[in-house]
């Protein structure tokens, strides 16, 4: 039998408020390092009198990892220590890798221009982020509820933009007042604090804690486990060629597109049109972007919950479809700040929501046994979506009608407006269907429960 609220022993499968607060956590962290080698860390090279072809080079190397995640949902997927869980062995061991490679920028504390060993550095660190971050999706594809699941997205992007705006202050600060090391100190402290946390929680009855604990595999587990490469990759592609799943496949795609073309285009717009300049430009979208990630990580996914993830989608896309038509009808209008300011404003409260409500869709058709790989795909199919709006804003607004690039971008939402009500889901989640036929519910007989 499940747990009560109150009784439970620190089994995720037993609570949902360990459930949720692991998300948190997790994303949490991630935005340490996002914080640390993005933007702390840039301005400290700097300051120190660094090329902007060295700060790109360490932007670069921080951002490379996460570029290369498919590969490893395919890992995590494939080998893991069942005893310990699916996904438990490989928070611990990527969240270990990160706190090793904090305590070595401590302790060699690499000045401004040591682009080789500051490179070394954010490369390590962001791969083993990008390790944790796979394991956390699939974690959730795991364990969480359908209902869960839609609040899952708001915690994953609110929890790692307050995390990567807390990293950003209080490491600028660190290294303003007490050097570079300290970063790396605090940062590697708090990364060390979460990992206590998910060595005392199990994720199923019975489970070890660590490796030389008492305790065994969940039968469930023993189940869906994928010993062998070609049987993954079978198993991975058939999933992702499903109906409903390449049905949804447009839609992962165009959710990115108007943060990839904006990104091309509104420095340029604001700057020329608008008369911003680049802190202007800066505060308004970090502003705008903190707001919509505490309005994600607060309201956002209970909203999701409440409407239905498919009506979520259906409601939001012919609400950015129509916020795109207004920018391209209103281009007199680029000139005020006011209107600017409002539209990246809405952009991002509406961008937030539309993701929050495609995750728990991505989660529903994952299978379990290649839950990793699988939920891994549909998010780089996501990413895709960004450049591709960068090429669209590249292609249209060269000349006397940049205009266009809204409407371009409207006619695609419009057709996904129309398009969604066509798409078919599974009534159960991949994982609930793979339980039924295995007649094991998340583990040694025990659901997760509410609490």
């Amino acid at each position: 039998m499940a747990t009560t609220a109150g009784t439970h022993r620190a089994i995720l499968v037993e609570s949902t408020i360990l459930r949720q607060l692991t998300v948190f956590l997790f994303y949490f962290c991630q935005g340490i390092p996002l914080g640390l080698f993005y933007l702390a860390i840039p301005a400290y090279m700097a300051g120190s009198g660094a090329t902007p072809g060295e700060i790109a080079t360490v932007v670069g190397m921080t951002s490379l990892p996460w570029t290369l995640k498919l590969i490893n949902g395919f890992i995590m997927d494939r080998y893991t220590y069942l005893p310990m869980g699916r996904r438990r062995i490989w928070i611990i061991g990527a969240q270990s890798i990160m706190i090793v490679g904090m305590l070595t920028g401590a302790l060699l504390a690499p000045e401004g221009r040591d682009v080789l060993l500051l490179s070394t550095l954010a490369f390590v660190i962001s791969a083993a982020t990008t390790f944790q971050d796979v394991a956390i999706d699939g974690l959730v594809v795991d364990i969480m509820t359908d209902e869960e699941q839609a609040r899952a997205g708001g915690i994953m992007f609110g929890a790692q933009a307050l995390g990567m705006a807390g990293s950003t202050a209080a490491n600028g600060w660190l290294i303003q007042v007490y050097g570079v090391s300290s970063a790396y100190l605090v940062s590697a402290i708090v990364l060390g604090i979460v990992i206590a946390y998910v060595v005392v929680v199990r994720e199923r009855p019975g489970e070890k804690r660590l490796p030389w604990n008492v305790g065994q595999s969940s039968p469930r587990n023993l189940d869906i486990q994928v010993e062998a490469w070609w049987p993954l990759l079978k198993h991975s592609f058939k999933a992702i060629l499903g109906l409903s799943s390449l049905m949804m496949i447009p839609f992962f795609l165009i959710r990115a597109m108007p943060g990839g073309a904006n990104e091309v285009y509104y420095p340029i717009m604001t700057t020329t049109i608008t008369g911003w300049s680049t802190s202007d430009y800066t505060n308004v979208n970090s502003a705008s972007q903190l707001a919509s990630a505490i309005f994600g990580l607060a309201l956002g996914g209970w909203i999701i919950g409440k409407i239905g993830t498919k009506r979520s989608v259906g409601f939001l896309l012919p609400l950015f479809a129509l916020l795109m038509v207004v920018i391209g009808v209103s281009s007199e209008e680029w000139a005020r700040s006011s209107f600017m300011t409002t539209v990246i404003w809405i952009n991002d409260f509406l961008g937030i929501l539309l993701a929050i409500a495609l995750i728990p869709i991505a989660m529903q058709l994952c299978s379990p046994a290649v839950a990793a790989t699988q939920f891994t795909i549909y998010m780089a199919l996501a990413n895709f979506g960004r450049p591709i709006g960068a090429w669209i804003a590249a292609k249209t607004t060269g000349g006397d009608t940049p205009e266009n690039m809204f409407f371009v971008i409207a006619a695609l939402f419009a057709l996904g407006a129309a398009a969604i009500w066509f798409v078919r889901l599974p009534e159960l989640s991949k994982a609930d269907e793979e339980a039924v036929e295995h007649e094991v519910a998340y583990g040694a007989g025990a659901a997760p429960v509410e609490n």
